[in-house]
């Protein structure tokens, strides 16, 4: 329904893939605020923060694909990057939670490695990147110093008006589970730097990309990666549109013209009724169909 809405707002008459995804993201985050004031310092910003988030997902294997990035403010976000599974495993291994927690690193690396400083920008992805290292450690025994233990039950204990969390393990496992979150943390932050700084060519043609096109999909992350330039990518996706707007203007004039040829046969008929009830005469009779030949003809 959303993906129709869109269509007909666009004045076409077929539902393209991007309305489709587009109402998806509706659904899920919201709406576009295109209409949000947004400063050229913060688009750019924006562009090189989602890229560093897409080609680290693209480079290291996540368990996810990148289906599509955007500047576009939606929600409480200024941008984001959409990831979807690539299959149907319910299971991530120890080397995929790793890569995924360096996946969410990459918006933040990539602000320090371009403009050597960082902004608040990144404080979701350092909310879900600690929980997940959490988890790593205390739920799901991926510690190589704890090992294959469980400390992520807790009691909550009601005290006066409040609710206090009490461990079931001593402060010094605490202290041990802060040390092995915080080694996985820096760990990740240290390769998916690494890997960022490789790809610093790749950084600037796909923020260029975005700059320009404000939101890309699967296929032209893959062109960047395959070293296709920005401007050849902005050129075929400009092109395409065109062709579309084109098979689209002749679509609806095609359906026009039938529309009206279709009104013809119909005076055609009436006439031809009205002529024999002895209402109209031969030339009336003629007038209309010389109409309706005329219309055959510049069909």
């Amino acid at each position: 329904n959303e993906a129709a809405i869109l269509a007909a707002r666009d004045n076409r008459l077929t539902i393209t893939m991007e309305d489709i995804t587009e109402g998806i993201n509706k659904v899920i985050m919201g709406p576009q605020k295109k209409s949000r004031l947004v400063t050229e310092n913060d688009r750019k910003l924006t562009a090189y923060h989602e890229s560093g988030h897409a080609i680290i997902a693209k480079f290291m294997d996540c368990g996810d694909t990148v289906h599509e990035v955007s500047i576009i403010p939606r929600g409480m976000a200024g941008g984001y990057t959409n990831i979807r599974p690539s299959d149907d495993d319910s299971h991530y291994s120890l080397n995929k939670l790793n890569n995924r927690i360096c996946m969410m690193m990459g918006g933040r690396l990539a602000e320090e490695i371009v403009f050597g400083d960082i902004t608040a920008g990144a404080s979701s992805d350092i909310q879900r990147a600690t929980e997940l290292a959490r988890k790593m450690v205390v739920e799901w025994g991926m510690s190589e110093k704890l090992g294959f233990m469980s400390f992520g039950k807790n009691n909550e204990v009601f005290i006066g008006r409040d609710y206090q969390v009490q461990n079931q393990y001593s402060e010094a496992t605490a202290k041990l589970i802060d040390e092995e979150i915080k080694r996985i943390i820096d760990t990740n932050y240290k390769r998916a730097k690494e890997l960022l700084e490789s790809k610093r060519d790749l950084l600037e043609n796909m923020s260029n990309l975005l700059l320009e096109e404000e939101t890309i999909y699967a296929e032209e992350v893959d062109e960047l990666i395959a070293g296709k330039d920005s401007k050849e990518i902005i050129a075929r996706l400009h092109a395409r549109e065109e062709q579309r707007r084109a098979k689209e203007e002749a679509i609806r004039k095609e359906q026009e013209l039938a529309k009206l040829e279709k009104m013809q046969e119909l005076k055609i008929k009436a006439a031809e009724a009205l002529k024999e009830a002895g209402i109209i005469g031969d030339a009336e009779i003629d007038r209309i169909k010389a109409d309706y030949e005329k219309l055959v003809k510049e069909k």
